[in-house]
C-alpha cells in the first residue's frame, strides 16, 4: 500500500503501473512517493522522485523495499572484522571504488553492500546526493562549497576530505541547493 503525491498525469501512469504488481494506492499510507517539487508530508516515510524517471521507483517498491523499509533507516558496515550498525547521518559519504562500495564516517571507513544507485534512491530523502559516478555525498556533511574551473565545485565536508563534483553533477547539485 502507498500514497502519490505527484501530478495528476504521473499520478494516473504510475497507478497502472503500481497495479500490475498488485501494489494498492490509499491515501492513508505510511510510503509515500513524492514527485520532487512537492511537499514532503511529515510522519511518513517518503521517496523522492523525479517525473520523468517514475519507473524507476515502481522498480524499486517492487524489488522488496515495502520489506524492507525499515533497513533504510540504517546500514551495516565492515571494518576490521567487526560488523557496525551505522546511521545515515553519521555517513560523510559513500565511494565505490577497488575494495568495493565503502561508506566514510568521521571515525571510520567500512566496507558495506549494495550500490550507490541503492544508496542514492533509498537515502535521496536524507539529504544524500550524487557528485560524481563514484561518490554520493550527505549535504549535512558539507562544510564548504567551492566553485571550481569548468562549472564544476569542491566540496569540502566536514571531516576536512574535498570531493570534487563533476561537470555532469553540477547541475543537480545547484538545483538541490539553489546556488
Amino acid at each position: 500500500m502507498v500514497q502519490l503525491l505527484c501530478s495528476s498525469k504521473v499520478c494516473e501512469k504510475l497507478k497502472q503501473e503500481l497495479s500490475k504488481y498488485q501494489i494498492e494506492v490509499k491515501q492513508d499510507s505510511d510510503l509515500v512517493l513524492v514527485e520532487k517539487g512537492f511537499e514532503l508530508p511529515s510522519e511518513k516515510i517518503c521517496i523522492v522522485f523525479d517525473a520523468i524517471e517514475y519507473m524507476d521507483v515502481v522498480k524499486l517498491l517492487v524489488s522488496g523495499v515495502r520489506e524492507e523499509m525499515h533497513m533504510m533507516h540504517r546500514l551495516t558496515g565492515l571494518s576490521e572484522n567487526k560488523f557496525a550498525v551505522i546511521e545515515p547521518r553519521n555517513v560523510i559519504y559513500v565511494e565505490a571504488g577497488p575494495d568495493g562500495i565503502m561508506a566514510y564516517t568521521k571515525s571510520n571507513r567500512y566496507s558495506i553492500k549494495e550500490t550507490l544507485q541503492y544508496y542514492e534512491n533509498m537515502w535521496g530523502v536524507k539529504g544524500f546526493i550524487r557528485i560524481n559516478k563514484s561518490q554520493l555525498v550527505n549535504l549535512l556533511h558539507v562544510k564548504e562549497i567551492i566553485p571550481w574551473f569548468n562549472s564544476r565545485y569542491v566540496l569540502r565536508m566536514d571531516n576536512g576530505k574535498e570531493l570534487e563534483v563533476s561537470k555532469m553533477f553540477s547541475k543537480k547539485l545547484r538545483n538541490t541547493l539553489k546556488l
